[in-house]
C-alpha cells in the first residue's frame, strides 16, 4: 500500500525521498549541507556495500532523517518497527573509506555505524577501513497482491554522485522479486526533474497523475516499473472512486467501470447510494446489505448500459451468512424478485463454472467487468468484496478497490494480482460463490 517524493541532484543519486505525508524540499545545489562537502581523489577508492538494516543502525538512520528532511521525519520507533515488520524491506548503504581518509567522513563519531555482528552481509569491521551508513531504501510489501511501494529512500548529500541511490533502488527490485513481487510503485513531484530522469533510466514508466498531492499543493507523478521481463499492458488510465459507506463497495466498482466506458459519465455519492438501493439484498451478516450480481446488472441496465452476469451456481448466493429466519427469508425474496426483473429486462444471467478467459476476452473486446472477491487474501476476514478489473496481461489481473479507509488511494488502484491466485481470491463464502458483472456500452 504506497506514496513517495524526492529530491535527487542531476548526478543521478537521492538526496531524499519520502511518501507525500512527508513535505518535499528539494536543496539548493549551491546551499551548504550539514557538515563538509567532501571531494575524493580520483585515486581514491570508494566502496559502497548494502546490507539489510538491524537495530544496530538506528542512530545512523536518524542522522540521515535529520539531514535530509526538514519535516515529518521517520522517528527511532518508526525505523525498529520496519527493520522488524515482516512487510517491510529496509537496507543501508555503506560507505568504506580507506583509514587515512577517515577524517573527512562527515558523520560525528557519536554518529558513526560502529562494526554490526550477524547481519545478512557478515562482519563489516576492518583494521584498514572506516565504514559509515550514507543511504537507507524502505520498500513496503502488499499482501495478497504483487505490488511494492518505494516508501522512502534518502542518501547523505556528501555521497551524491556515486549511485548510490540507484544502488538502493536496484537492490529492494531484487529483493522483492524475491519476496514473490513483480511490481514497484511511487510517486515523484512533477518538477523534480532529476528524479524522474533516474526512475526512467532504471525502468520506470509513468501511468498516472495526482493533483495537488504534496503540502505545498504541486502534482504528483505515479510511476511503476515491472521487476522481470514482461509483455505487460502499461496500466491504462483507468477512473477510480472511493465508496463512502462501509456498504457501497459494489455501486463504486460499478461507477468506475461504467465511467471507464463512458468518460462522460459522473462518480458522485448521490449515484452511489441510487445504486446502491437498486443493487442492496437488504440484509448481510451485519449491518446493511451488500449488493447482488444480478442488481448491479439491473442497476447498470437503468443507466443506459449493458450488463450480463456470470455465476457458479445457482442462487440464493448470500442467504449463507445470515442468521436470523426472517431476514434469511427476505434476503431470498430479494434475489427472487432480481432474477425475474433480469429476465424481464432481458439480462442474461450465466450459471456455468466459469474460467477467467472470460474476463480476458471482456477486456480485450472493449468491456468492463466487475468481480465479486474475498477480502481474506488482504486482512484476513472473509467479507464479500466488489472490485473492478481494469486490465490484465500474461501475469496479472490489475483491480481498483473502491475501499481506501486504511490507507493512501494510490495503494487501491491497479493493484496487480498474479493470474494463477486471481480464483483463489475471487471465490466467497463456504460455498466458495464466483461471480463476474460484466458490462459494455449501449449502442
Amino acid at each position: 500500500m504506497i506514496p513517495s517524493a524526492e529530491a535527487v541532484s542531476t548526478e543521478n543519486s537521492v538526496g531524499e525521498m519520502h511518501n507525500e505525508n512527508r513535505a518535499m524540499k528539494t536543496q539548493p545545489k549551491d546551499e551548504p549541507t550539514s557538515g563538509r562537502e567532501i571531494t575524493l581523489a580520483p585515486t581514491v577508492q570508494t566502496n559502497i556495500v548494502l546490507r539489510v538494516a538491524t537495530l544496530h543502525d538506528l542512530a545512523s538512520l536518524q542522522h540521515i532523517e535529520r539531514t535530509c528532511f526538514t519535516t515529518d521525519r521517520l522517528s527511532k520507533s518508526r525505523f525498529k518497527f520496519y527493520i522488524e515488520a515482516p512487510h517491510a524491506e529496509l537496507i543501508v548503504a555503506e560507505r568504506e573509506l580507506p583509514s587515512q581518509l577517515s577524517g573527512l567522513n562527515d558523520i560525528e563519531p557519536s554518529k558513526r555505524e560502529q562494526p554490526t555482528h550477524g547481519s545478512e552481509k557478515g562482519e563489516h569491521s576492518s583494521a584498514s577501513s572506516t565504514k559509515s551508513i550514507v543511504g537507507y531504501g524502505l520498500l513496503l510489501l502488499r499482501r495478497g497482491t504483487q505490488l511494492t511501494r518505494l516508501y522512502s529512500i534518502a542518501v547523505l548529500p556528501e555521497t551524491r554522485g556515486l549511485g548510490v541511490a540507484e544502488k538502493l533502488i536496484n537492490s529492494l527490485g531484487e529483493r522483492a522479486l524475491l519476496r514473490g513481487k513483480r511490481f514497484m510503485r511511487l510517486e515523484v513531484a512533477v518538477g523534480n526533474a532529476g528524479a524522474i530522469a533516474l526512475y526512467k533510466k532504471l525502468g520506470f514508466s509513468q501511468f498516472g497523475m495526482y493533483t495537488d498531492y504534496y503540502d505545498d499543493h504541486t502534482d504528483a507523478l505515479r510511476m511503476q516499473k515491472v521487476l522481470v521481463p514482461s509483455k505487460s499492458v502499461k496500466p491504462e488510465v483507468y477512473p477510480w472512486y472511493q465508496q463512502t459507506t462501509d456498504f457501497t463497495c459494489g455501486p463504486s466498482a460499478l461507477m468506475m467501470a461504467m465511467c471507464a466506458l463512458d468518460n462522460q459519465y459522473e462518480m458522485t455519492q448521490e449515484k452511489e447510494l441510487s445504486l446502491w438501493r437498486t443493487a442492496t439484498t437488504i440484509f448481510m451478516m451485519s449491518g446493511h446489505g451488500g449488493c447482488h450480481p444480478v442488481g448491479l446488472a439491473l442497476a447498470a441496465v437503468n443507466e443506459g448500459y449493458m450488463a450480463q452476469v456470470v455465476i457458479n451456481q445457482n442462487v440464493p448466493l448470500f442467504v449463507d451468512g445470515v442468521r436470523d429466519t426472517h431476514k434469511k427469508a427476505i434476503v431470498e425474496n430479494v434475489e427472487s424478485q432480481f432474477m425475474a426483473e433480469a429476465s424481464a429486462k432481458g439480462i442474461s444471467v450465466e450459471i456455468s463454472d466459469w474460467r477467467v478467459d472470460v474476463i480476458d476476452q471482456t477486456l480485450k473486446a472493449g468491456g468492463a467487468v466487475l468481480c465479486l472477491i474475498s477480502t481474506y487474501a488482504f486482512d484476513k476476514k472473509k467479507v464479500p468484496h466488489w472490485v473492478a478489473v481494469t486490465s490484465c496481461d500474461a501475469h496479472c489481473y490489475y483491480l481498483h478497490d473502491p475501499d481506501a479507509s486504511e490507507g493512501q488511494p494510490v495503494e487501491y488502484q491497479h493493484i496487480p494480482v498474479a493470474r494463477d491466485d486471481f480464483l483463489r481470491l475471487a471465490s466467497y463464502g463456504t460455498r466458495k460463490v464466483r461471480t463476474l458483472v460484466l458490462l459494455k456500452l449501449n449502442k
